[in-house]
């Protein structure tokens, strides 16, 4: 929640610095987000949910942190409410232009931010008022937010060959012919190779990353790309990682491959393309832990080992706990997953297995919007002051030219 706040803010303070425009937008996802980022820690933080992304279970920092929600949150939302009016409304724009585009992000940030937010809070309201416990899964999550999601994905694909300020229909359609292309070239060839196969959301997830890739690095066709500012770069990279990051998940939602079997000592188990041969199990300890440690073999295709994976299943003391650690294999074109469980009483293990093509794309995208983000703000700071103070040093490190002295 706080990260898709922070998006939304990132780009209105971008309209803001660049256009003087969207000023109530950018004061407003300023509290959201920092209002966001209270929430987040308050939950992970007072034991109010059980799950492997809280840390605590004191009610006594939940208490307080509720309190610390109350102060900030409130006086914010109070002293927003109350000067909101003062604010000027800044530099005004038409429907067809980057800031219009850049309202309709910030919109579908808010809607995806209010999923997130309704799925997460509700199970914990109703379990308030009625008492029963509800369970809100990925089912609701994948099947609420994928529209916006990828509407937003299109959007910031076209939204940067759109001018500032105001722009002529005609000439957008030019600019995004080559995308349009590109994304209705990706739907062929996806509805030909995968239509039937897969669901529809991974395959309009396939499609719209492939269309996004190629809009992402327009903006850079027909400029002297040493001339392009790092702003510029920042921008094509960041968006580009997006399209990379949507690619891995809908590959890793259309491809996935999942197996529950029950193994003995030798057995070999086919997932994909790999040989999972049960070699060992054994048992081993740790600090605070006792653990079943079993040793997995994996080959691919007809090669031999290329390695050997331990998944354990481990108990902890104090407090009493189970957690299984699972074995991962990153390779170049996905990662496979390995889980030890319960024996079965018959001399066998309980393994789990899980093939995930390219989802390794999802981490290279984070780091490709992560390098456009530093990138970008590189460029700001260059820009507002930093060429001039290089200038300025360069100037004050040359050599004094002696009286008379010529060129």
């Amino acid at each position: 929640m706080p990260w898709l706040a922070a998006t939304a803010l990132l780009h209105s303070v971008t309209v803001l610095a660049t256009r003087d425009g969207l000023r109530a937008w950018t004061v407003m996802l300023a509290v959201v987000a920092f209002s966001m980022s209270m929430v987040g820690t308050f939950l992970v933080r007072s034991g109010i949910l059980t799950s492997v992304h809280s840390f605590a279970v004191d009610p006594q920092r939940g208490s307080f942190l509720l309190l610390l929600l109350a102060i900030y949150i409130g006086g914010a939302l109070a002293l927003f409410g109350l000067r909101i009016g003062t604010v000027r409304e800044g530099n005004q724009f038409d429907p067809l232009s980057r800031e219009a585009g850049l309202v309709i992000n910030n919109l579908l940030l808010s809607v995806l931010l209010a999923i997130v937010f309704i799925g997460t809070l509700y199970p914990l309201a109703a379990e308030v008022m009625t008492g029963e416990k509800l369970s809100i899964g990925p089912p609701y999550f994948n099947s609420v937010s994928a529209a916006p999601a990828l509407i937003l994905v299109v959007l910031m694909g076209v939204g940067p060959l759109i001018r500032w300020r105001r722009d002529e229909p005609g000439a957008v359609a030019r600019r995004i012919l080559v995308p349009a292309l590109a994304l209705l070239l990706a739907a062929v060839v996806a509805v030909v190779i995968w239509g039937g196969k897969i669901g529809i959301l991974p395959l309009l997830g396939l499609i719209v990353a492939g269309g996004t890739a190629v809009a992402s690095l327009a903006p850079l066709a027909k400029r002297n790309l040493r001339r392009t500012p790092l702003f510029t770069w920042g921008m094509v990279i960041a968006h580009l990682g997006v399209a990379v990051s949507l690619a891995g998940m809908a590959a890793d939602s259309a491809f996935m491959q999942e197996r529950l079997i029950a193994m003995k000592i030798g057995d070999v188990a086919e997932i994909g393309d790999f040989h999972v041969r049960f070699h060992d199990v054994r048992p081993v300890a740790g600090p605070n832990w006792t653990a079943v440690e079993a040793e997995l073999q994996v080959s691919r295709g007809s090669s031999h080992i290329v390695r050997v994976m331990v998944p354990e299943s481990r108990q902890f003391w104090s407090p009493m706990t189970e957690t299984s650690e699972a074995a991962i294999a990153t390779l170049w074109d996905g990662q496979l997953y390995t889980v030890i469980g319960k024996a079965d009483g018959a001399g066998g293990w309980q393994m789990r297995l899980w093939w995930k093509p390219f989802v390794t794309l999802i981490w290279v995208g984070g780091l490709m919007i992560a390098l456009g983000g530093l990138l970008a703000l590189i460029g700001r700071l260059w820009r507002e002051g930093g060429a001039e103070v290089w200038k300025n040093w360069r100037a004050d490190r040359a050599p004094v030219r002696k009286a008379g002295a010529t060129r």
